[in-house]
């Protein structure tokens, strides 16, 4: 879904512009017998009290439990599995290893060395999106080659900025123009200097982000490419 962020350009100035996914052709489609769209639909798989735990309860040891798989179909409710589900008619809990609803948790926040072992655990501290409406994000000026950024960062994610009147065509056609001419990219953050990471909603994933103009004539087109890697050569 489209959503405002405010950039700055070379001349430190700011504006509004509209962010949303870069549209790229689909590869493939899902197609059915007769050649239509394919129609996703949610059903219900299992029902609770119908899982391995609960039949090895109900039937006491494995051999009757297996004699009664054999004998009938006690795992499936033959009346609610496979019906189909609305979005509202259902929602999302946790539960308990025992089955039961969780209606409270403590979050953690839970540290791994390379290995995978634990190495700490703390209460887990909400971190705030540095992207948005109100505040810009600032003109770092350090611009790298696109060879560069390429085989140094991982780019994980590309979005689009656009236009939202004829002032901001012309303010993100000329970050655009600035850009392809110098054929580079430039380093995008947040914070006063553009040091911190590009984090899109709250304990969302941090980024750091690059700048791609593309220009053909009048038109043109500004990409926000944004990477959580980047690749080392191995010691």
């Amino acid at each position: 879904m489209p959503r405002l962020i405010r950039i700055t350009d070379p001349a430190r100035r700011d504006t509004s512009v509209v962010m949303e996914r870069a549209r790229r052709p689909p590869r493939w489609r899902l197609a059915g017998p007769d050649g239509g769209d394919v129609d996703y639909a949610t059903l219900i798989k299992a029902t609770e009290g119908r899982d391995h735990a609960a039949l090895l309860a109900r039937f006491g040891d494995d051999d009757a439990l297996a004699a009664a798989l054999v004998a009938g179909d006690p795992e499936i409710d033959l009346e609610l599995v496979g019906r189909r589900l609305r979005p509202d008619d259902s929602d999302r809990v946790w539960v308990k290893p025992d089955g039961s609803v969780l209606y409270s948790v403590r979050t953690l926040r839970v540290t791994t060395d390379p290995s995978g072992t634990e190495i700490g655990r703390e209460d887990f501290v909400t971190v705030e999106a540095t992207v948005n409406e109100d505040e810009a994000l600032p003109w770092t000026g350090r611009l790298y080659p696109k060879s560069e950024v390429v085989h140094r960062f991982a780019l994980v994610r590309t979005v689009m900025l656009h236009h939202v009147d004829g002032l901001t065509f012309d303010f993100l056609r000329d970050i655009a123009r600035t850009l392809a001419d110098e054929d580079k990219m430039a380093l995008v953050g947040s914070g006063p200097r553009g040091g911190q990471p590009l984090v899109f909603q709250a304990n969302g994933t941090p980024y750091r982000g690059f700048l791609e103009g593309r220009v053909e004539g009048e038109a043109f087109r500004l990409l926000l490419h944004l990477s959580n890697f980047e690749l080392k050569r191995p010691t």
